[in-house]
């Protein structure tokens, strides 16, 4: 291997190592939702979003410290309808969470890549190949198994999940607008600070109760730190390596998600949902690697969350969702 091949191949797994450890950060911040729900029942999903959405937020103004002008875009209709769809995103996945195990919340939140498949050519105007449209066709089939039997019924967590990914590949489709003239710190902060008076504004008009039980409030700041964290090291990712490989070690993130909930909160999948998480798991893998060689560019990113729409174009922490 030559010299400059050496060098990008360690650039590239360095890259997935921070990816791997974001990836993580995100499956942390689901997993602690997840627990708050289960140790309060009553917990309205408004929330939990609030919460987590205001300690990322007090993050981002705490490190812009005197330059607050950093935080703001040039308020362009794309900048806030990023904001709006990711902070829909983040609520119905926690809305999810609070009726699905992590695992199952986090794949159905990972069909963002479907759906930016399929709405890219009619947004953006770009092309997707067969290969895409292959990986495409076995995430539905992921979606299927994923879902439960027809005599069971499809509930709201199932809805709410959909619509996350939903969402989350209407932000990621935004985003690539917003960027074009905004930095990814602007970027950020209209997701954190339009989710945080959303979720917010929905927890006191409807009268939500806030948690006073230490341990669920810990839970919940936990949330957002993770989720900061989480940003931090997708952004450190995306400046170490190439974006396919990465966006396919991003796509495990909701196996990360499933063993979590597994090992700490007894939530293991039947048959028929660790089979469909398998086939979305494979498809989203795949998908990335589809997307680059087709041309297009690959979506990554926790619930919420967008990933910079190149590596080059971000020089501050940013996101996805989760």
């Amino acid at each position: 291997m030559s010299g400059a091949a050496a060098a990008i191949a360690t650039a590239g797994r360095g890259g997935i190592a921070w990816m791997f450890a974001a990836t993580l950060c995100f499956a942390v911040m689901g997993t602690a939702v997840s627990a708050a729900h289960a140790a309060d029942p009553g917990l309205s999903t408004f929330v939990t979003s609030g919460f987590r959405s205001a300690v990322n937020l007090a993050v981002l103004v705490a490190v812009a410290g005197r330059h607050p002008r950093s935080l703001l875009g040039d308020g362009r209709p794309a900048l806030w309808v990023r904001g709006a769809l990711g902070g829909l995103s983040l609520l119905t996945f926690f809305t999810a969470l609070a009726h699905l195990s992590v695992g199952e919340a986090a794949f159905l939140n990972q069909t963002s890549a479907v759906w930016v498949a399929a709405l890219g050519p009619l947004v953006l105007g770009e092309r997707t190949a067969p290969l895409t449209w292959l990986a495409v066709a076995g995430a539905l089939l992921g979606v299927f198994l994923l879902a439960p039997a027809p005599a069971a019924g499809f509930g709201l967590g199932h809805a709410a999940g959909l619509a996350s990914g939903l969402f989350a590949a209407g932000a990621y489709l935004s985003i690539k607008r917003a960027a074009r003239t905004n930095s990814a710190v602007a970027i950020v902060f209209s997701f954190t600070l339009v989710s945080t008076v959303l979720s917010v504004g929905l927890a006191l008009g409807t009268g939500a109760a806030w948690p006073a039980r230490p341990a669920v409030l810990g839970l919940l700041v936990l949330s957002g730190l993770a989720a900061t964290a989480g940003q931090l090291l997708m952004t450190a990712a995306y400046r170490r390596g190439r974006a396919a490989p990465i966006a396919a070690a991003a796509a495990t993130g909701p196996l990360l998600s499933a063993l979590l909930g597994a090992a700490l909160l007894g939530q293991t999948p039947g048959p028929r949902a660790a089979a469909g998480m398998a086939v979305l798991l494979v498809s989203s893998v795949l998908l990335p690697f589809f997307a680059s060689r087709d041309g297009d560019q690959p979506a990554a990113g926790a619930p919420g969350e967008s990933r910079p729409a190149s590596p080059e174009a971000s020089d501050t922490p940013t996101t996805s969702r989760r």
